[in-house]
Formats: C-alpha cells, structure tokens, sequence
C-alpha cells in the first residue's frame, strides 16, 4: 500500500511541477508538442489541447512536457517556427517558462497546508499558531529509530501513548512535557528497570514493554522514538492562508539550510532519501493519518522546488542559469555544448539516485 500511495503522491508532484511549465509556455505563444503523463514508451495518445499531443505512457511517476525550442540542436528555423520556439522568445519569458514548474510546487504546498488548516488538521502543539488553545491534545509516537529497543518491542509511528510506567510508579498521560518524559525513561533506565506503554492503536489497547538503552541520547537512557504533544488546528479561510504561507516558507528556508549543510559536509549523504527511503517515510505519514500525509506531500512539493532551483546541469535551475549567462554576455551559447552538459548532469543525478537508493535498500535489513 505505502507503494501505491508513494506512486499517486509522486506522480500529483511532477505533474504540477509539468503543469506549471506547460501553462507558462501557452502563456506566452510557445508551442509545446506534447504532454505526457508518466514516462515513455508511450501506451496511447488520448487527445490534444491546442495543438498539445496529451499522451499516457507506461511508467507511471508524474509526466513530462515537450517544448517546442527547449532541446536547442541549432537547426534553423523559419520565421514562423520562430515565433513559437522557445530559445527565439525574450530571455525574462524563457526564465519564467523555466520557474514555472517550481513556482507551481511552491503554490500547490502552500494550497495544501492551507487547506489543512480550513479543514482541521492534526499538528504538534509547538507548531500551531501562537495563542491558539486546544481543546485536548494526545501524546504520539512520531519517529522510531530502526534496530532500536522501541523499535524491537513493537512500538510504531502513530500509537498514542496513553500510559506510561515502571516497576514504581504508573502514570496516566495529561499535559506532561517531552521533557519531563525524557527524565522518566533515562530514570527507569538508570535504576536499571524496564519501561512500560499502554499505547492506544486503532482503538485498541496495547501494552508495550521496553528495556531503555543507554547511547541513544547523548548522556542519557532512551528507548529510540520520537514524541510530540498533537492536537487539531482548525483555522478561518484568511488565517489558514496567512500560516499556511507562513510555514511555506518555513519549510523552504529549512530545505535550503539543509542542502546547505550537505553541501558544506555538515551533514553526510546518510540523510538523504531516496525512493526506497520516501516510499518508508509516506507509509509512516499515513499511518499518522491523511494530514500527517497531505502535509508530507506538501514538504515534498517543497523539497522538488529547491532541488529543481540548484544550478545543476539538467534541472531547472541548470537552464536558468544558462539563460542569465546568455543574458549577460548578449549571445546564445553553443546548443551543442548545452546539451552535452545537460547529457552529463542527467547522467551524473541518475547515478546519485542510484547510490542513494543503494543506500536506503541496505538499511532496510
């Protein structure tokens, strides 16, 4: 199921992002000869729009469009393919052509965490607006660490905890604090004493025993999971868009820390996720529930833009940056080195990927 679901939700997100290419060059006369939904070999043709081949192809993750210019071989062209072709609009048109695939990621998370907070949604007391009062709030598992005591017990993304004790006292969940959770488990563990949860799961009852382990803090006892106090939000329509954008570009200012920070090695490519990883991560956010999913979808509609945004050969931002450079020196740049460079960057982020998920299918077992 978690691979059904990670197809729709990959597929919704490079369709956007297509969406947004497509619609800007039909903005602006381009001529675009095709728009695919998943990826070729191509199953059948459905239709046309405008001139727009629509296909359906046989590998479903999210489509592509042909446009018309956007694969500059420097053949000439006649003046009225010109016209339509890309490369021969004004440069500031081709720029926004190639933004609009990020601009539409960007406006498609900031719908959905909008939404949420019209709708309702389920999100951690730290995070809701400041002043906003919860009516009652739960205590959920949001995290386990793979190989973990939590994690060998049985404990799994979503439970409630809804008790907590061990071998002298027993306490029923109110308002305590992570904190104060966290000084629980490390006492149990440095009295040398098993942990117990009484976790609420599909409204059924469960009790889960756990030996605490000493290294999975820094100086300290734990179990290996992570917590959060949660409870709904639900917000008027102007409020939800306000902190719906509002964490649209929270959420965009982490991403590009992040990349930052791999980028400089403060972090190591071992937190990085590939497909095998995301695929794991969206059949966590759904056993949260669907707006722990909606709102997964979301970073990941955020994550696609930042990387699109990098000017790296064959992403987006590669283009952008080629169109700048040809704006600056007042000449177009030989097609046949672009595309060489173009051929060598898809080459090079396909490797990536393939070192990545390489990674994420061993830490699996």
């Amino acid at each position: 199921m978690s691979i059904i679901i990670f197809i729709l939700v990959l597929g919704v997100l490079v369709f956007i992002h297509e969406l947004g290419h497509f619609l800007c060059a039909k903005l602006f006369g381009i001529r675009v000869d095709e728009f695919g939904f998943g990826y070729p070999p191509k199953m059948f043709q459905f239709g046309t729009y405008k001139g727009t081949k629509l296909t359906m192809n046989w590998i479903p993750f999210g489509g592509f469009v042909k446009i018309f210019g956007e694969s500059d071989d420097g053949t000439e062209l006649s003046e009225e393919e010109k016209k339509v072709s890309l490369v021969h609009k004004p440069r500031w048109q081709q720029l926004l052509v190639m933004f609009g695939g990020i601009l539409f990621n960007i406006i498609f998370a900031w719908i959905l965490l909008s939404c949420l907070y019209m709708s309702g949604v389920t999100a951690p007391v730290d995070n809701a607006p400041a002043g906003y009062t919860f009516k009652d709030t739960q205590l959920m598992v949001t995290g386990v660490m793979p190989d973990s005591p939590a994690f060998e017990s049985g404990l799994v993304v979503g439970d409630e905890i809804v008790e907590y004790y061990n071998s002298e006292i027993q306490i029923s969940v109110t308002d305590e604090t992570i904190i104060e959770i966290s000084e629980f488990i490390n006492k149990t563990g440095n009295a040398n004493q098993n942990l117990g949860f009484v976790v609420s799961r599909e409204e059924q009852l469960e009790i889960i025993d756990i030996t605490p382990q000493e290294g999975l803090v820094e100086d300290r006892y734990g179990v290996g999971i992570n917590l959060d106090r949660v409870g709904e939000v639900r917000l008027p329509v102007h409020k939800a868009l306000f902190y719906g954008a509002k964490n649209t570009i929270g959420f965009i200012g982490a991403i590009l820390k992040g990349f930052g920070q791999l980028f400089t090695g403060a972090i190591s490519l071992d937190n990085i996720s590939g497909p095998v990883g995301i695929v794991k991560q969206v059949g966590e956010a759904s056993s949260i529930g669907f707006s722990y999913l909606v709102g997964f979808t979301a970073v990941l509609s955020l994550n696609l833009a930042v990387l699109n945004i990098i000017p790296f050969p064959a992403l987006d931002g590669g283009r952008m940056l080629v169109i700048i450079i040809e704006s600056i020196i007042r000449k177009r740049l030989a097609p046949n080195v672009i595309n060489v460079i173009n051929v060598v960057g898809f080459f090079l982020l396909i490797g990536l990927m393939i070192l990545i998920t390489i990674k994420d299918v061993i830490n699996l077992f």
